[in-house]
């Protein structure tokens, strides 16, 4: 497994530990480290069958600077002011993914799995942020992007200038509080499947 990291991405890695939920199966599964890049956490899969089938999820990593760059683009356009944060999947891509797969190819691939964090600072009322939330539908739309993820609006200045990346996925945790929120998901063709407000009762 590290032969095939290390073949494909042309590193080196090294073993952090096994990957829980392998016992019994006909796969194994590893966290890896990058060596280079000191990276930890990297998951790769060897899948065993006629053939060994090797996946990974590394490509998260190295593109992860640039999906959020690409998703700030549109979410800026329609939310203003805002935080965006990628979230590193926890499972592997498909054997197909190249190594030099470009980050736009990535975002348009549902197998991606893409799960994105939005935090607008600022927003008038909830019919004007799903106004907004529209728009910014149709700016992933128009692009070809299929992701899922959450929007959410803080309840004060204080909670948006204490989420950060290293805080975002804990942030229940961390005192944040929200107006409100919008969880989301979009099909394979890259159509809205999924939306739920949280909060809106409140703040109509």
């Amino acid at each position: 497994m590290v032969a095939y990291m290390e073949h494909k991405y042309g590193e080196s890695f090294s073993v952090m530990e096994s990957y829980a939920g392998q016992f019994g199966k006909d796969y194994t599964m590893l966290r890896m480290r990058s060596n280079d890049k000191n990276q930890e956490g990297i998951l790769v899969r060897a899948s065993e069958g006629e053939e060994t089938v090797y996946q990974d999820n590394y490509l998260a990593y190295l593109l992860k600077e640039e999906v959020v760059q690409l998703l700030t683009r549109p979410a800026r356009q329609a939310f203003g002011e805002c935080k965006v944060f990628y979230r590193i999947p926890e499972l592997v891509f498909p054997a197909a993914f190249p190594a030099d797969m470009e980050a736009d190819a990535f975002l348009r691939h549902p197998l991606s799995k893409v799960r994105v964090y939005i935090y607008v600072r600022n927003f008038s009322c909830l019919p004007d942020i799903k106004n907004r939330t529209s728009e910014f539908f149709s700016q992933l739309q128009s692009r070809g992007y299929i992701v899922g993820g959450m929007i959410s609006c803080p309840v004060e200045e204080e909670m948006y200038e204490m989420i950060t990346e290293n805080n975002f996925k804990g942030d229940l945790y961390q005192g944040y509080q929200s107006m409100v929120e919008a969880v989301f998901s979009m099909d394979e063709s890259g159509k809205l499947m999924y939306l739920e407000w949280k909060g809106e009762m409140k703040h109509e």
